[in-house]
C-alpha cells in the first residue's frame, strides 16, 4: 500500500505483469487490508481515497476470478463502485446518493470468459455471485438452493452440489435428467426416457426451483403433473445446483431428498453471440444459438435470446426426438434501487417408441426364463407409440434495494404443458410361468392439459446487535398446480408372446377402435370433473445471529397450508435450526434439523382393488418426519477447491408404498397405478462426501461418493425403501490442460459407479472428453460415453430399461 499525504489516497501497486485469472483466498475483515491483499495477489493497482474505506469492513473472498470480478465480490454491499482507469489499474468512487439521501448502488461488473454478467443492486449481485458461465471451473463458489441469496456452500448448513456450466459443456449435457445423473448422491430410474424419476437419499425427489423462487413440483404423490415433458430444457440455464436432505423452510414441502434448483442464464453487458453445434451417434444432430448484450447505450436495459434444435434417433430401432426450443429474457434498470425482468420460454417436443423396456412382468423385475429376450436395439414398446408435448413457461421478477443491506425480490412463474400420446404394453402376469404364458396387452390414449403457477416474495436484510452483523429473512410463497385429461384404455386378455411381437406391437389402433376403448371421450378423473386441482401456500422466517466471531446460530420456521383435490385442506409449522462454527479459515462445521411435512397433493388408493371406483378407499394423510445432519466443508488450494463431508439420518412416517401383490392396476380418471398400503417408518442414513475444484492451475476434478442405507420399517424384517437403489454409488470426473505447444488442448475422464441392489447388479460406467480451442473464438471438442460399451439396467419396480450404449458427440462451440 502506498498512501500519500498531499492526495490521502491508498495505491495498491501490481508487483508483475497483469493476470487474467487467480486463486484468491482473501479473509473477512476490514475493506483496506482486503484491498491491499487482492492488489498483491491479483497483480493489479486500485486506487482510492483512504476515507473510502475508513469503517468498512469487507467480506472476504474466496476461489479464482478474473481481476474485475475478484474486486467487484469484495465491494459487495459496501456501497462502493469502481471504474478501470488503466489497462492494469482500477479506481474506486462512493456510489452516488439520490436526492433523498439513499445510496445509488451502480452495476458491479462480474467478468466471465466472454461477456460481462451485470449485477445491479443486492438481488442481482447474489445472482452474479453464482454464475458459472465462462469460469471454465468444475467448482461453484455460492448458491441460492437452501436459502433466497447466494451464500457460499461453506455457509450452507446442508449437502449443496453445483454442476457448473464447465461441466455441462464437458459432457455434451442437454437434459435436465442427464444433468442429475452426474450429481452426488441423486438415483436417476425411470420407466422410460420420457418421464424420469429421480431420487436422493431414498426418497423421490419432487422439488424444483428456478432461481430460488417458488417451488414447481416434478411429481405429486403417485401422479406426475409435470409427467416428464415439461422438464424445463437445460439450455435456458446457466448452472444446476442441488441440496440433497429436506427443505422444509422455502419448498412448501419438506421432502427428505431434497430440492433441484435451475439458475437462469442472464443478460449480458457485452455483446455476445454464441452458438453450438453437435452431431453424435445414432444420427443425433442439434444445434444452439445464443445471443445477448445491451439494447441501449447506458446498458440499463439487457437482453438475451437462446433458441435450440434437435433431430436424434436411438440405439433402439424405431426410436427417434425431434425437440425445438427457445428462450428469452430482458431486464431494466428501473433506477439504482430497482430492477425488473422478465421472460418466456417454449419447448416443442415429439418422441417416438420413447421406452427402452425389457419385458414386463407384474410384481417383477426383469425378464421371465422363458420369454424370449430381445437385443439390445430393441424394445417391447410398441412401434407406433408415440408423445408429444408442447411447454409454455413465462416469468416475471422485481428486486428493489431500500438500502445496500436491505432487499425486496418479487418472482412470479408460470408453466403450461400440452401433451399428446398414445402407448401400450405387454405385461405377463406374476404366476405366468406356463411353457407358452400368455399376457394381456394394454393400449391407452392420453390428451391433456396442465399448468402450475408459482409466487414468490422475500426480504431480506442485516442488522448490527451487541457489535455483531446478523441477518434476517422473512417470505411467503404460493403455488398452485392443475391438470386435466381424457385417458380412453382399451385392454386385450389372452395374448400369447408371438402374437405381440408378431403382430400387436406393430398394429396401430384406428380412430374407430378407439372410440370403443374404456373412458373414451371423458375428462376428469376420480377427484372431479375439473381433474386434478392443488394449492400450496406458505410463510417462512430465518434469523442468523452471529453469537461468536467463528459461530453462528440459525434458527427459523415455517408454516405451510394445503389443499389438496377434494378441497380439504391441512396446515402445519414446521421449526428449523442449525449452526456453523469456522474452525479455521478454511474450515467450517456445521449441523442441521429440520422436520418434514408431505401432504398428500394426490389421494391415493389404498387397500383392495376394486373394478368399480366408486369402491375403492382413498387416503390423504400427510407423510410427517424428522431430519438431522451434519458435516464439514473446506476451502482449500486459496479457495479454489472445495471439499464437503456430511452425515445425515431422515425418519419418515406415515408413508405409502407401492402394494406389489396385487401388480398394476388400472382406475378410471386415474391411470395405472399400484394400491398402496402404508408403512409406519422409514429410515434413511449415511454419509456424502465431495471435491470439487482445481487441484492445480491446470488439473480440475469433480469427485462425489454416497453411502445410504434405507430401512421400510413396516414389519420385522425391515426391508430397504427401494429394491433397486444402491448403497454405493460413486461420480469422479477430472480434466487436464496440455502445457506448451499443446496449451490449447484439454483432456477429461471419469466414470459413474452403482453399487449391488437388491434387485440389481452393479455397474460402471466411463467416459472420456477432449477440446481443442482452435482460436479465441472457435472450441473443437468429443464426448465419448460408456467406453467399455457396458450393458446395465435402470430400473423402477417391475420395469427395468437398458442404459446407453457406447456412444460419442462431436461438438463445435463459437463465441464472438
Amino acid at each position: 500500500m502506498l498512501a500519500t499525504t498531499a492526495l490521502g489516497a491508498g495505491i495498491v501497486m501490481p508487483t508483475s505483469a497483469y493476470a487474467q485469472g487467480r486463486s484468491y483466498n482473501v479473509p473477512a475483515g476490514p475493506l483496506a487490508v482486503a484491498l491491499n491483499r487482492l492488489g498483491e495477489a491479483a497483480d493489479i493497482e486500485i486506487i482510492y481515497d483512504a476515507d473510502l474505506t475508513n469503517g468498512i469492513a469487507s467480506p472476504g473472498l474466496q476461489g479464482s476470478y478474473g481481476p474485475a470480478e475478484a474486486l467487484s465480490r469484495l465491494l459487495v454491499g459496501t456501497s462502493l463502485t469502481f471504474r478501470q482507469s488503466g489497462a492494469r489499474s482500477y479506481t474506486l468512487e462512493r456510489a452516488p446518493r439520490s436526492a433523498e439521501g439513499a445510496v445509488q448502488l451502480g452495476p458491479v461488473r462480474v467478468e466471465g470468459a466472454t461477456a460481462t454478467m451485470t449485477a445491479n443492486g443486492t438481488d442481482g449481485a447474489d445472482l452474479a455471485l453464482t454464475m458459472t458461465e465462462g469460469t471454465k471451473s468444475l467448482a461453484g463458489q455460492y448458491a441460492q438452493v437452501g436459502g433466497k441469496s447466494a451464500q457460499r456452500l461453506r455457509d450452507i448448513p446442508r449437502s449443496v452440489t453445483v454442476l457448473t456450466a464447465q461441466e455441462i459443456e464437458d459432457k455434451d449435457i442437454t437434459t435436465v435428467t442427464a444433468a442429475l445423473d452426474q450429481v452426488t448422491g441423486v438415483y436417476v430410474a425411470s420407466y422410460n426416457a420420457r418421464t424420469p424419476v429421480f431420487y436422493s437419499r431414498g426418497f423421490l425427489m419432487q422439488n424444483l426451483t428456478i432461481d430460488g423462487g417458488s417451488p414447481m413440483r416434478m411429481h405429486d404423490g403417485l401422479q406426475s403433473i409435470i409427467n416428464g415433458v415439461g422438464l424445463p430444457n437445460l439450455l435456458a440455464y446457466d448452472h444446476v445446483e442441488v441440496m440433497r436432505g429436506a427443505d422444509g423452510l422455502y419448498s412448501g414441502n419438506g421432502d427428505a431428498s431434497g430440492t433441484v434448483n435451475l439458475v437462469r442464464k442472464r443478460p449480458t453487458t457485452k455483446r455476445q453471440i454464441k452458438f453450438a453445434a453437435y452431431a453424435g451417434s445414432w444420427d443425433n444432430y442439434r444445434a444452439e444459438l445464443d445471443v445477448g448484450g445491451p439494447l441501449n447505450a447506458s446498458g440499463t436495459l439487457r437482453a438475451r435470446v437462446v433458441a435450440g434444435w434437435q433431430d436424434a434417433d436411438s440405439y433402439f430401432t424405431g426410436a427417434y426426438t425431434k425437440d425445438k426450443f427457445g428462450y428469452g429474457i430482458i431486464e431494466w434498470d428501473a433506477g439504482a434501487h430497482t430492477t425488473l425482468s422478465a421472460g418466456l420460454s417454449y419447448d416443442d417436443l415429439n418422441t417416438q417408441k420413447y421406452e427402452r423396456t425389457l419385458a414386463w412382468r407384474s410384481g417383477s423385475l426383469g425378464t421371465p426364463e422363458n420369454l424370449p429376450i430381445l437385443s439390445k436395439r430393441d424394445s417391447w414398446m410398441p412401434e407406433w407409440s408415440y408423445d408429444k408435448a408442447q411447454t409454455l413457461q413465462y416469468f416475471a421478477k422485481a428486486s428493489h434495494d431500500f438500502s445496500p443491506d436491505w432487499n425486496l425480490t418479487v418472482n412470479l412463474t408460470r408453466s403450461e404443458v400440452d401433451s399428446d400420446e398414445l402407448y401400450g404394453y405387454y405385461g405377463i402376469g406374476i404366476n405366468s410361468d406356463a411353457a407358452v404364458p400368455s399376457g394381456f396387452f394394454m393400449r391407452w390414449m392420453s390428451h391433456g392439459y396442465s399448468n402450475q403457477t408459482m409466487g414468490d416474495a422475500n426480504l431480506k436484510g442485516k442488522f448490527t446487535l451487541f457489535g455483531r452483523q446478523h441477518d434476517v429473512a422473512v417470505g411467503a410463497n404460493w403455488s398452485r398446480s392443475a391438470a386435466n385429461s381424457t385417458n380412453p384404455i382399451g385392454s386385450i386378455a389372452g395374448v400369447t408372446v408371438d402374437d405381440y411381437l408378431t403382430y400387436y406391437r406393430y398394429t396401430k389402433p384406428t380412430a374407430a377402435e378407439i372410440s370403443t376403448w374404456s373412458g373414451y371421450g371423458e375428462w376428469g378423473s376420480v377427484y372431479g370433473e375439473d381433474g386434478w386441482v392443488t394449492s400450496r401456500y406458505g410463510f417462512w422466517g430465518t434469523l442468523g445471529m452471529h453469537i461468536a466471531d467463528p459461530v453462528k446460530v440459525i434458527i427459523g420456521g415455517r408454516y405451510s397450508r394445503n389443499e389438496n383435490f377434494r378441497g380439504q385442506t391441512i396446515g402445519k409449522f414446521v421449526p428449523y435450526a442449525a449452526v456453523t462454527y469456522d474452525v479455521s479459515p478454511d474450515w467450517t462445521t456445521y449441523a442441521s434439523y429440520s422436520e418434514i411435512f408431505e401432504p398428500m397433493q394426490n389421494i391415493v388408493p389404498i387397500g383392495q382393488w376394486h373394478e368399480d371406483a366408486t369402491q375403492i378407499s382413498f387416503s390423504d394423510k400427510p407423510t410427517t418426519g424428522r431430519n438431522f445432519e451434519g458435516g464439514v466443508k473446506g476451502d482449500l488450494n486459496g479457495g479454489a477447491l472445495q471439499a464437503a463431508f456430511s452425515v445425515f439420518y431422515i425418519e419418515k412416517n406415515n408413508v405409502y408404498v407401492n402394494d406389489e401383490t396385487q401388480g398394476q392396476v388400472v382406475i378410471p380418471g386415474y391411470g395405472t397405478t399400484y394400491m398402496q398400503r402404508v408403512a409406519k417408518l422409514q429410515t434413511s442414513k449415511g454419509f456424502d462426501a465431495e471435491l470439487k475444484g482445481a487441484l492445480t492451475q491446470s488439473w480440475q476434478v469433480s469427485a462425489g461418493y454416497t453411502f445410504n442405507v434405507t430401512k421400510n420399517k413396516e414389519d420385522d424384517e425391515g426391508g430397504p425403501i427401494l429394491l433397486w437403489a444402491p448403497k454405493h454409488s460413486a461420480r469422479v470426473w477430472s480434466t487436464y490442460q496440455l502445457p506448451d505447444a499443446l496449451e490449447g488442448l484439454r483432456l477429461g475422464a471419469g466414470v459413474r459407479v452403482f453399487g449391488n441392489s437388491d434387485l440389481r447388479k452393479g455397474y460402471a460406467v466411463i467416459g472420456a472428453s477432449a477440446d481443442y480451442e482452435i482460436n479465441r473464438h472457435l472450441t473443437l471438442g468429443v464426448y465419448l460415453d460408456n467406453l467399455a460399451n457396458k450393458t446395465y439396467r435402470v430400473s423402477t419396480s417391475s420395469a427395468a430399461t437398458y442404459g446407453n450404449p457406447r456412444n460419442f458427440m462431436v461438438t463445435l462451440r463459437g463465441t464472438y
